[in-house]
Parts: C-alpha cells; sequence; structure tokens
C-alpha cells in the first residue's frame, strides 16, 4: 500500500537544541515500511523570519520555557529530501511571519499543489494520505485525499479545541476526511463533542520500541522499600511538566532513604537545581542531564516509583516504558494517559502539578503492602506489553480503516 504522511513535526537528522521534535511520526513510518508498504512522508514545519533564529539563546530558552514550546533551529528552514529506514522524506517549510499564525487558503492550496508535483514527478499515486497536528495538516490532508481520491485520517495531539477549530478551519476540513484520531480517550470525548461528530475518534497511541517490550520484566518483585523508595522523573525539565512540584511533594514525604533521579534537559534545569538547593535536598535528588535510551531504560528498572504529572501531555511513551520496568507510574489526570492507567489497578492518577495531591498518592503507595505494590506493577508490565511500536502500528493502520466514513 502506498501511504503519504503529511506532518508539521517529524524529527530530522540536523534538529540541534534541548527540544527537539518527538520522533512519534517516524517510528509509525519505520514500522509501516517494515511491513511492507510503501511510504512517503511530507514534512511541512513552520519557516519564521531570519531574526527569530538570531536570537540569543537565552532569550530562545526564555521563550521556550515560558510557552512550553520549541524555538526551531535554522537548520529547519531548509528544504531536504532523505531516505529514512526505507521511507522517503521530504522537508518542505511553509513560511509564518511569526509563531501561532494561521496559514491561508491560498497558502495550503499552493503546498498541496507542490506535493502533487512530486507525487505526480515520482509516479506515486497515494492509496492512504493521513496526518498529524492540525496545522497545517488537516487541510493538506483534505486537499491531496480529495486530489487522489485515497482514504484519509487526521490524528490531532491535543490541538483540535475551540479556538484552533475556528483559526485552521477544522470542522470543514473534517468533513472531507475519512477517519479522525485523537492521542487518548480523553481527547477523542472532546473531539466527539467539539466536532459534533457522529461516531467516537479512534484513539492512536504510541509504542516503546520493539527491544525494550522484548527486555520488559517479566515478573515484578521490585516494590520492597525497606531500604527506601527510589523515584525517578524522566522527561524535558519544561514548566509544563511540573517537575518543581515533583521536588517538593518528594521532599515532604521522602524517608532518610529515599532518592529522586531526574533524567533530562531543558531550560528549566537551572532553576531546578536551583529550587533542589533552596530546599536542601543534599544528595537525595539526583539530575543526571539527558543520557542515552540504553541509560534510560537502565535507570528505570532500578527505580520503584516514576512520576509524570504534565498538563498538555498528548499521550507520552515513556509512561509506557516506565510500566514495562514494572515502575509504580504516577500520570496526569485528564491527560493523554489517563484511561490506560487505572488509578489504584496498573499506576496511579494526579491531577496536574497539584502538589496536595501527589503528597497524598505517595503516601497511599508508601502505606500499601509490598504485595499489593507488586501486584500494580505487575499489571502495569501486563498493560504495556501490548504497546510494542510494531503493535499499536498495526493497529493504527487497522483503525483507520474500521473508521473511514
Amino acid at each position: 500500500m502506498n501511504i503519504l504522511v503529511i506532518t508539521q513535526m517529524y524529527s530530522q537528522p540536523d534538529d540541534v537544541g534541548e527540544n527537539k521534535p518527538t520522533k512519534t511520526v517516524n517510528y509509525f513510518v519505520k514500522e509501516w515500511v517494515s511491513m511492507g508498504h510503501n511510504v512517503i512522508v511530507m514534512h511541512c514545519p513552520s519557516k519564521f523570519p531570519l531574526i527569530l533564529y538570531l536570537l540569543p539563546q537565552k532569550v530562545k530558552e526564555k521563550f521556550a520555557g515560558k510557552l512550553s514550546t520549541m524555538v526551531p533551529p535554522i537548520e529547519s528552514r531548509k528544504e531536504i529530501v532523505r531516505d529514512e529506514n526505507g521511507a522517503k522524506v521530504y522537508r518542505i517549510p511553509m513560511l509564518k511571519i511569526k509563531p501561532g499564525q494561521a496559514y491561508s487558503v491560498v497558502a495550503l492550496r499552493r503546498q498541496s499543489k507542490r506535493i502533487e508535483k512530486i507525487l505526480d514527478d515520482l509516479c506515486y499515486k497515494p492509496d492512504l494520505v493521513l496526518g498529524h497536528f492540525a496545522n497545517p495538516s488537516t487541510e493538506l490532508v483534505a486537499n491531496l485525499a480529495d486530489h487522489y481520491k485515497a482514504k484519509s485520517s487526521i490524528v490531532f495531539h491535543h490541538d483540535c479545541t475551540e479556538y484552533f477549530i475556528n483559526k485552521y478551519r477544522i470542522r470543514e476540513n473534517v468533513a472531507r476526511i475519512g477517519a479522525i484520531g485523537a492521542r487518548s480517550i480523553i481527547e477523542a470525548n472532546q473531539i466527539k463533542e467539539s466536532l459534533n461528530l457522529d461516531t467516537l475518534p479512534f484513539v492512536c497511541c504510541s509504542g516503546a520500541p520493539n527491544d525494550a517490550v522484548q527486555a520488559a520484566i517479566k515478573v515484578c518483585n521490585k516494590h520492597d522499600y525497606s531500604e527506601g523508595t527510589r523515584y525517578i522523573y524522566v522527561g524535558s525539565l519544561i514548566k509544563r511538566k511540573h517537575l518543581d512540584v515533583v521536588i517538593k511533594a518528594f521532599l515532604n514525604i521522602a524517608g532518610e532513604k529515599d532518592t529522586l533521579t531526574v533524567v533530562g534537559g531543558g531550560p528549566e534545569e537551572a532553576s531546578l537545581k536551583t529550587l533542589a538547593k533552596e530546599l536542601k535536598a543534599g544528595d537525595k535528588i539526583v539530575f543526571t542531564g539527558r543520557v542515552s535510551r540504553e541509560d534510560v531504560l537502565k535507570r528505570m528498572s532500578e527505580a520503584q516509583v516514576f512520576t509524570l504529572i504534565s498538563h498538555g501531555e498528548t499521550y507520552g511513551m515513556v509512561y509506557i516504558e516506565a510500566m514495562l520496568q514494572g515502575c509504580l507510574t504516577i500520570a496526569s489526570k485528564g491527560e493523554g494517559f489517563d484511561g490506560i492507567i487505572r488509578d489504584g489497578e496498573n499506576g496511579f492518577i494526579c491531577a496536574p502539578g497539584d502538589q496536595n495531591e501527589l503528597e497524598k498518592t505517595y503516601k497511599r503507595i508508601g502505606e500499601m503492602t509490598i504485595a499489593e505494590r507488586n501486584r500494580i506493577g505487575q499489571a502495569a508490565i501486563d498493560t504495556a506489553i501490548h504497546f510494542s511500536e510494531k503493535e499499536v502500528a498495526e493497529r493504527y493502520l487497522n483503525d483507520i480503516f474500521i473508521n473511514q466514513r
């Protein structure tokens, strides 16, 4: 099958800096190619006036921290064509005068025509046109699927709010798209209501690396806390992740031998280290910075409690990775992972950024018996093993065809 992927965000070799694009779409593409599909990716990022890229690094970091976004590297303005794991990847940037601006109908029609010419020169006719992220993918998918009379799908990443529906002409473009997807059951219900859809959008989950699933511990017996509890955080150090809340909650309940390992980097790193120092954390909190994926999994295997209570968490593959290692995983209530984690069954749910509720959850875990904690850790493993990259990529394609309207 010929699959054309349209996405605003796609990891590229020339990405630089702390806040790199998610590789979510890259992983789907890799698995579809391995399944025998012929995949072409049209990466359509925003391209801004040069002045934005020339700002001092500290100004960029402040901007990124305030908006919980990334300032794109200047390299992202360049067009590229490359092969990746058997897929053809094109980067065709689209000019914006300022961040947050919507593209005009004319600009998107022009981009559609550029893509059509590339495909026609390749004698490539897509059977399926699918997109990720509302802007500009929704309109591009609708245009291209109409042109090629192809099946179609768009997956939103918490960017189908009332504000964006009007700004990006989502409602009228969704009417031309076959299958609508969301990144969580919470978001799916919101989209159904906001767009007045007849059926619930399917849920497009991320997968953990296939080898990580294969390497998952099979039996959970790691939750004896007599020698202290080993807490861990893995993620970007940006405001919406609420790591400051995690640090404060941890220090308020921590026993003498308890430790918190913080894995990751980002614009808030300096201020978080200062916070830990002001709260006299001493050697109870360790900041590792960015580490290799192998080191992340090793540290997770050694940890017992994983916490990520972000706002705006569309999905978070890191939850799956923590669950595969039998960690008692605390996720955000009402965010992307709520519904996969069921509170008290295979993990715990906490309101994003709520220090009081997080402390109560930590105490609740501490008061459980070893057997109770190991039971929840085992349930986490049993859930996560069904979220390999291979399995979710297969499920994603099946859901697209089942849900064509």
